[in-house]
């Protein structure tokens, strides 16, 4: 059976509460299937309804009429494609759409469905990714390669392995993979999170970088004993900030529990927020710092990359001359240490600059190529891997590939 034979089911509107759903068919039997089981107030078929009339009626899934339906409305567009506009909860959707594959009709993601109406699958994912993107920055990125830009740059590496300028050719390919992190965080949110020992203000942190109460704060350690998170933007970026229980040796069974958690969570952060308290620390150098860090980190089998740790030393409103003594004693103004006051804020903008930077070190310049999904990223490692087996014809392939569109 080829594409224009098959008639297309599937959910336009995202997955969760909302007041609507809207389903969409589109095919040479959309009309029948729908027409089992649409009821309209009027009594007519719903291939006798007007192309573009609103109609509304009940939808029974058993055809024989014995159940009750559920109210709706359904708009013809076309001959060949309708909408059904239902009730927002998960399971009414979800019912159209089996009674309409049970019909005979065939069920695709929001992605696929975009894809249809595409030459280009890059511009499609754009525009299904644009839809996931929370933040302005995001979504003014992916708007960036609907509009042509990665596709583009791609047709521009293809064109120079094919001409012989091959050092362009790789040079533009690390460029693009470069950014490949960056642009699968377009839709998915670096993952921070904030750890360290009991009572060293970890919750009244995440607080503070928020902007509101979203972890309990009390003096007494062991207060948080599950992972809370938080989802924020930080220089426009998405991000998800993670409160950690205190990590630490205990028999306490709930406690252990909560720094298992923990433990699972660093594993998989973008990027460790390690706290200290600074009435706690020995000397303010540098290096002793990291050492002290590093140490309470292994105590408590954890180990910090220094690449994706950032050194906060919270409380400083406790230590009187701290800002002297360590701007006296650092030998280098190490950007991933740097001094905080959750209660007052002092330092937590600083943090928030320090965090995005340390997150996006290289922002692209606005219109540039970025690649968006890990599809494209592990493409362009494979251009990039054959390019530098001299297999030039393949690497071209495989750049090629991702222009071509395949909604099968």
């Amino acid at each position: 059976m080829s594409q224009r034979d098959i008639t297309h089911v599937c959910v336009l509107t995202p997955s969760g509460r909302g007041a609507v759903a809207v389903v969409a068919v589109e095919g040479n039997t959309a009309v029948s299937a729908a027409g089992r089981f649409f009821r309209a107030a009027n009594q007519r078929a719903l291939s006798d309804q007007p192309v573009g009339r609103i109609v509304y009626g009940q939808w029974v899934s058993d055809p024989a009429g014995s159940s009750i339906g559920e109210d709706l409305i359904v708009c013809r567009h076309t001959d060949k494609s309708l909408e059904i506009h239902c009730h927002g909860g998960r399971q009414s959707s979800a019912q159209i759409v089996a009674d309409l594959t049970n019909a005979g009709c065939t069920a695709i993601d929001t992605e696929l469905w975009l894809a249809r109406e595409y030459d280009c699958p890059i511009a499609a994912s754009a525009h299904f990714a644009m839809t996931q993107a929370t933040t302005f920055r995001a979504a003014t990125i992916l708007l960036a390669q609907y509009h042509g830009a990665l596709r583009g740059e791609i047709e521009a590496i293809v064109a120079s392995l094919e001409n012989g300028s091959i050092t362009q050719a790789v040079a533009r390919l690390e460029c693009l993979l470069q950014r490949g992190e960056l642009g699968c965080h377009l839709t998915e949110p670096w993952c921070v999170v904030i750890a360290g020992q009991p009572n060293v203000g970890k919750s009244s942190l995440i607080n503070a970088l928020v902007g509101y109460e979203r972890a309990i704060v009390f003096d007494q350690p062991g207060t948080t004993r599950d992972v809370i998170s938080a989802a924020t933007a930080i220089d426009g970026w998405p991000v998800e900030l993670s409160d950690t229980a205190g990590l630490h040796k205990t028999t306490d069974k709930i406690e252990t529990a909560g720094i298992t958690l923990a433990r699972e969570r660093l594993a998989v952060a973008d990027l460790v927020v390690w706290v200290l308290d600074a009435a706690a620390i020995c000397s303010f150098g540098e290096d002793s710092i990291w050492r002290q860090a590093t140490q309470q980190a292994q105590a408590v089998n954890v180990s910090l990359n220094s690449e994706r740790t950032q050194i906060v030393i919270n409380k400083i409103d406790l230590v009187a001359d701290f800002a002297a003594d360590f701007a006296k004693r650092a030998t280098t103004k190490d950007p991933r240490i740097i001094g905080t006051c959750a209660v007052t804020s002092t330092g937590i903008e600083q943090l928030l600059a320090t965090i995005a930077t340390r997150l996006v070190p290289h922002v692209p310049s606005p219109g540039a190529a970025v690649p968006f999904t890990v599809v494209q990223v592990e493409a362009l490692q494979a251009a990039l891997d054959a390019a530098g087996r001299e297999e030039f014809n393949t690497a071209s392939d495989i750049l090629i590939q991702l222009l071509v569109l395949n909604c099968s």
